[in-house]
């Protein structure tokens, strides 16, 4: 079975760099990029399984890297996982095209809860 392919969009060089080396460690290929311009660059190249979003990235913010992803064909269906600062109130699940579950404030969580939550729900094996 192939290595499952998922794309980090995050522009915390910390954060960015802990998911990269959890991902690689739990038998993913990994792939980070720090700006919203970059991810939809790559994102339709490289087709990944998963992809884990930042809503505020320097460039253009997740709200818009999300709806660009989304008139792409493979974009469309792309699974997509939202991580954010923000508080969560103020994001619109439908807004995002997302299912309510799909977006995770980055404090309510620790790696080793989102990697179970990729390996059991996301992704499993």
């Amino acid at each position: 079975m192939s290595q499952k392919k998922i794309l980090i969009i995050e522009d915390s060089a910390d954060l960015a760099d802990s998911l990269e080396d959890m991902l690689i460690f739990k038998g993913y290929n990994a792939i980070k990029v720090s700006t919203g311009l970059a991810g939809l660059k790559i994102a339709p190249q490289e087709k990944p399984d998963l992809i884990l979003l930042d809503l505020k990235l320097p460039d253009v913010d997740g709200y818009e890297v999300l709806r660009k992803l989304r008139k792409d064909e493979w974009g469309k269906t792309a699974r997509v996982l939202v991580l954010t600062a923000s508080d969560t109130s103020d994001v619109v699940p439908g807004d995002l095209d997302l299912p309510t579950d799909d977006i995770l404030h980055k404090s309510h969580w620790g790696i080793e809860n989102l990697a179970a939550r990729i390996e059991g729900e996301l992704l499993p094996k």
